[in-house]
C-alpha cells in the first residue's frame, strides 16, 4: 500500500469504518466485562452504542447522503440538489442526524430504507433494550460529579440484541459497499464474540 504525504497529515474515518472499529472495541470490552472485569461494561456500552449509531447512519444515508437527517434538513438538501445547477445557491450548513431512537424507527420502516435492501427486524422488546443501551450511553457521555452504579443482570441480553441488530446492518448493502471484505469479516468476528458469549 502506498502512503502519501497527505496520509501522514490526517486521520480519516467514515460511518462505515467507525462502525467496524467500534464493533471490535465493543467485543473486546464486552468479553472482558463478561469475564468479571465489571468496570469494562462502561466502555462496552459506549463502544456498542457508537457501532450501532454509525452503522445506522451509514445504512440509512442512501445515495444522496441525507437519509439519517431530520425531515426539515432533508428538504433543504433536496432543494439544494435541485437548484445547484441553476444558481450559486449555498448548501445547507447543518447536517446533524436524528436521534438514536429515530434512527431505529427509520431502519425498521420500509418507507425510509432507501438503498438498505431490507429493514431492521426488531421486536418492540428488542427496540426497548436498544433504547436502554442509548440511555446508559447518554449517562456516560454527560459525566456528572457523582459515582454511578450499573445493574449488570440485563446487560448480556441487551448486548445480544445489539449484536443481532449489528449483524443485520452489516449484511445490508450500504455497509458492504463501503467496506472491504476483510473489514466486513472483522466486524462479523466481533459480532460473533458478543453473540457467542451471550449464548453461554
Amino acid at each position: 500500500m502506498n502512503v502519501t504525504v497527505e496520509d501522514d497529515l490526517y486521520a480519516r474515518t467514515s460511518p462505515a469504518l467507525l462502525a467496524m472499529h467500534a464493533c471490535e472495541r465493543a467485543a473486546t470490552e464486552y468479553a472482558a466485562a463478561m469475564s468479571g472485569e465489571t468496570e469494562r461494561w462502561f466502555f462496552a456500552i459506549t463502544d456498542m452504542h457508537q457501532a450501532l449509531t454509525a452503522a445506522l447512519v451509514e445504512t440509512l444515508s442512501g445515495t444522496a447522503g441525507i437519509g439519517a437527517l431530520p425531515k426539515k434538513l432533508q428538504k433543504e438538501w433536496l432543494g439544494y440538489f435541485d437548484a445547484r445547477n441553476d444558481t450559486d445557491i449555498e448548501p445547507p450548513i447543518e447536517d446533524r442526524v436524528i436521534t438514536f431512537g429515530e434512527l431505529l424507527d427509520r431502519a425498521r420502516d420500509a418507507t425510509h430504507v432507501h438503498d438498505m435492501q431490507g429493514t431492521l427486524a426488531l421486536s418492540e422488546d428488542e427496540k426497548r433494550d436498544l433504547l436502554r443501551l442509548n440511555e446508559f450511553r447518554n449517562d456516560l457521555a454527560h459525566v456528572k460529579p457523582r459515582g454511578w452504579s450499573l445493574e449488570i443482570a440485563g446487560l448480556p441480553r441487551i448486548f445480544g440484541v445489539a449484536a443481532k441488530a449489528a449483524r443485520q446492518l452489516f449484511n445490508m448493502a450500504p455497509l458492504r459497499l463501503h467496506l472491504e471484505d476483510h473489514q466486513i469479516e472483522r466486524a462479523e468476528m466481533a459480532i460473533d464474540t458478543i453473540a457467542h458469549r451471550q449464548e453461554r
